[in-house]
């Protein structure tokens, strides 16, 4: 048992921190309005600073005491969590429930040089997790140590002890050498009771002295300190350049942040103009001939997109996945360092999403979707890759999948399911265009001949392949993407079909898994495809695609 430690010293300055972050904007919004036609000499500055020191010195007091009151303590099978002023908490997260352990750097931390380490385990709610959000670099990487060891020395009790594998901490079977992750297929009854049943014995809390995170050299640490040489394993398996992520931002647009952007800019002009000057410029808008307002439209665009590439910059700056032991670690950032902790074995799907503007060049960022209960269940594996080198990726760091080309695609007579939807809405907005503005909105008449070409690329770049224990299937909306699911991963699978569909012996399939987030459809197959695919997905271990049963979780529909 380790001794309980405390935070570091620097977290007295969180609330107050926090607190000025709040108030900035309404500050400012409040000073501009109140100054709005007064001198400074009228702002009572002796009761503003009294105010001011008053409130940050309690902000400082509320500081220490969350730093008094918060301990956490390492056991031999769980960390102990103590917090709380006014009301005491005290949390206990078992090595057998933790999915992993993350080191992130928000920008206060990162400007004090703290980091915070983010403990994920199943069913925990959003914010109400195990977070220590003021430890030293040292003292994050002392703790993922802690875990990797905990971790090899449980895998190894029930390499030695398998009969004991169901009655683990966790719950969840941890053998080595098995084809999928270390816990039961999703939608059984196993994963319901791992996820659900925590654990209800708890061990006796001792009272030792109290170490603060950033004495390194303190002592009673050295024994969790010294980890076995196949722990120390770190290699580095990929590192982003400047020019790559430089051309990753730039043909990553992001139509999103340019509604919101114009929408920002309208908004804050509402608030902090005169009434008289926004009245102005609105009727001075609507003088504006239809080719000034082509000219805005495109310089509004131009703004978004640049702005998009200095975000994606912010975001993935230094990005860098490496391998510690079993681990994969994925960090980037640059104001807001994190450092995301998986093992391959969780992973339930992988995506190959290629742009419209990187297709052309033959390049595609990959993502990983990580079973964990944080609301980020989707990592980037590789913001900027050449397809072809997407299988060599994947061997090294999820060897369990595979780029498999797709094998199947919707046939010619399945083309109207593709284009109909997009045909009838590209025609319901022109409509609405013509109607508002009159002679000016027959341009959005070219929303048609668009609209037919997109659902002929959907229907072109749709399509399906088994191989094996995965599934794939590429579909696209306005990006092709590729997904590469595992069978054991999948809950459910539903078939579909309207009576007028299946006389033309077309069906849809929709794939369920355990986070709606990652729900994968396709529509107007072949018949013989999709009854493949469901026999694949029914058939039971040691059997045939050919001696399937029809036991699986599948359903088939039809509609009207």
């Amino acid at each position: 048992m380790n001794e309980p430690t405390r935070l570091h010293r620097l977290f007295i300055l969180f609330p107050l921190a926090d607190s000025v972050k709040s108030l900035i904007p309404i500050a400012a919004l409040v000073s501009i309005k109140f100054l709005n036609g007064k001198s400074l000499r009228d702002i009572p500055w002796y009761w503003l600073s009294a105010a001011i020191v008053i409130l940050v010195s309690l902000l400082l007091l509320y500081g220490y005491l969350k730093w008094k009151r918060f301990v956490y303590t390492l056991e031999e099978d769980k960390i102990l969590i103590r917090r709380g002023v006014l009301f005491r908490e005290e949390l206990s997260i078992y090595t057998g429930r933790i999915h992993s352990m993350n080191m992130e750097q928000p920008l206060l931390q990162r400007l004090l040089g703290l980091t915070q380490v983010r403990i994920e385990t199943p069913g925990k709610k959003e914010g109400g997790g195990g977070i220590l959000p003021a430890v030293t670099n040292s003292e994050g990487e002392r703790l993922q140590r802690w875990l990797r060891e905990q971790t090899q020395t449980r895998q190894a009790d029930i390499e030695v002890h398998p009969t004991a594998e169901s009655s683990g901490p966790s719950g969840q079977s941890l053998s080595a050498g098995t084809e999928g992750p270390p816990f039961p297929s999703p939608g059984t009854p196993e994963v319901y009771e791992s996820i659900h049943n925590p654990l209800d014995h708890n061990r006796d809390y001792a009272s030792v002295p109290l170490m603060d995170s950033e004495s390194d050299d303190a002592g009673g640490r050295e024994k969790a300190s010294h980890p076995t040489p196949a722990e120390e394993e770190r290699s580095t398996l990929l590192q982003l350049s400047s020019g790559r992520l430089l051309i990753a931002a730039l043909s990553s647009p992001n139509l999103s942040l340019a509604l919101a952007f114009v929408g920002g800019i309208v908004s804050f002009a509402d608030d902090l103009l005169p009434d008289r000057m926004y009245q102005s410029l609105f009727q001075s808008a609507g003088k504006l001939l239809p080719g000034s307002w082509i000219s805005i439209a495109a310089l509004a665009l131009i703004v978004s997109w640049l702005l998009s590439a200095v975000l994606y910059t912010i975001k993935y700056a230094g990005f860098t996945v490496e391998r510690f032991g079993k681990q994969i670690s994925v960090s980037c950032g640059l104001l807001e360092r994190k450092r995301l902790l998986f093992s391959p074995e969780r992973v339930l799907a992988i995506t190959v999403k290629e742009g419209i503007f990187r297709r052309w060049f033959g390049y595609a960022e990959v993502k990983v979707h990580v079973l964990t209960s944080e609301s980020e269940k989707h990592f980037m594996l590789h913001p900027l890759l050449k397809t072809g080198d997407i299988p060599a990726l994947l061997k090294r760091v999820t060897p369990q999948f595979s780029a498999q080309a797709v094998s199947a695609s919707p046939p010619p007579r399945a083309r109207w399911m593709y284009v109909r939807w997009k045909l009838a809405f590209a025609a319901a907005v022109s409509a609405a265009c013509i109607w508002y503005f009159d002679r000016l909105g027959l341009l959005s008449l070219l929303l048609l001949p668009l609209s037919f070409a997109w659902g002929l690329l959907s229907h072109r770049d749709s399509g399906l392949n088994v191989t094996g224990k995965q599934l794939t299937i590429r579909s696209r909306f306005i990006a092709m993407s590729t997904r590469y699911i595992r069978r054991p991963q999948i809950i459910a699978m539903e078939v579909n079909g309207t009576r007028r569909q299946r006389r033309k012996g077309l069906l849809s399939l929709q794939v369920k898994m355990i986070f709606s987030e990652i729900n994968e459809s396709l529509s107007g197959m072949e018949q013989q495809e999709i009854e493949a695919v469901r026999a694949w997905f029914q058939q039971k271990k040691g059997e045939t695609l050919n001696s399937a049963g029809q036991g699986g979780h599948t359903s088939s529909s039809e509609r009207l």
